[in-house]
């Protein structure tokens, strides 16, 4: 049960992209749709809090988790949706999954940690990766724009899994002693708040009044809320404390493999033979940085 409700976590972390894709094609603005997510799912977020019956241990950490959504999640969803706007889904998620090396790189160079032979290896497969995704060799894949052919969208999917690493560092430190699930709803909350106010600051955004968006728009950011965000955030941290940490970033690499899978059965995304090598690289490393922990 804990492997599947990992695996579920990794499986709605997936849609993220797809969803994404869907609500910008729709009419939405980034904001907007990232807006509309957070304001479904905080209500939703809170429900799952009284059925589990969590309990708050510290009040100050529930503000650490507020700053950490304003901030860490506010950057790091805006970075996501410009990759997914000029790059596509699958790229998206390829760039993003940089992240644990940048953490090896930021801990090394912040924290005092010492970079084994393996943790320099696996650092070396992702950059050897993400070079064959950019597009060096082979182009781009059909559906997908070229990410050296497109600056904005290749540097906006490299700092994505850069921020993500620091937001990762960051939350570790700031709220390891506190139930998880409360972590995750001051996240949601605190991006409420960013996107509530990149909404109103922003020209001719009115995500909820007068959009004419149609059906597969709605369709898509309620399922950015609840299959991207409540059940992911719900369901990993649930099965982590049947099956440990270390299993649970193992199984959750799926997360790369669904999302490109799901990209091409429902946005006709598909890799070239180069970028899906890269892809590879950049699981692969992923993976001998988790043993490597």
């Amino acid at each position: 049960m804990g492997s599947f409700l990992v695996i579920l976590s990794a499986l709605g972390f997936a849609t993220l992209g797809i969803f994404g894709k869907l609500a910008i094609q729709s009419g939405f603005a980034r904001n907007e749709a990232l807006f509309l997510r957070f304001l479904i799912a905080a209500p939703l977020m809170g429900g799952v809090i009284l059925i589990l019956r969590s309990k708050l241990h510290r009040r100050k950490n529930l503000a650490k988790a507020l700053v950490l959504g304003a901030v860490g999640i506010g950057v790091e969803a805006t970075l996501f949706f410009m990759t997914l706007e000029h790059l596509g889904a699958s790229l998206a998620g390829i760039f993003l999954y940089l992240y644990p090396a940048f953490v090896a790189i930021l801990s090394h160079l912040f924290l005092n940690e010492k970079l084994t032979l393996k943790k320099w290896g696996c650092v070396f497969l992702a950059l050897l990766g993400s070079v064959l995704t950019a597009g060096v060799i082979g182009g781009a894949g059909a559906g997908m724009v070229a990410p050296l052919s497109d600056g904005i969208g290749l540097v906006a999917g490299i700092l994505s899994g850069a921020w993500y690493a620091v937001y990762i560092l960051a939350g570790s430190r700031l709220t390891r002693d506190e139930d998880p699930i409360w972590v995750s709803s001051g996240v949601v909350l605190g991006s409420l708040l960013t996107f509530l106010i990149l909404c109103l600051t922003t020209a001719g955004s009115n995500p909820v009044v007068g959009r004419s968006v149609g059906q597969n728009g709605w369709i898509a950011v309620v399922g950015l809320a609840v299959l991207s965000t409540v059940l992911p955030f719900s369901t990993l941290y649930a099965g982590m404390k049947r099956v440990g940490a270390v299993k649970a970033s193992l199984l959750s690499t799926l997360e790369l493999v669904f999302t490109i899978i799901l990209a091409y059965l429902f946005l006709g995304e598909k890799l070239t033979i180069e970028q899906g090598a890269g892809g590879i690289l950049i699981l692969i490393s992923v993976l001998l940085s988790v043993k490597a922990e």
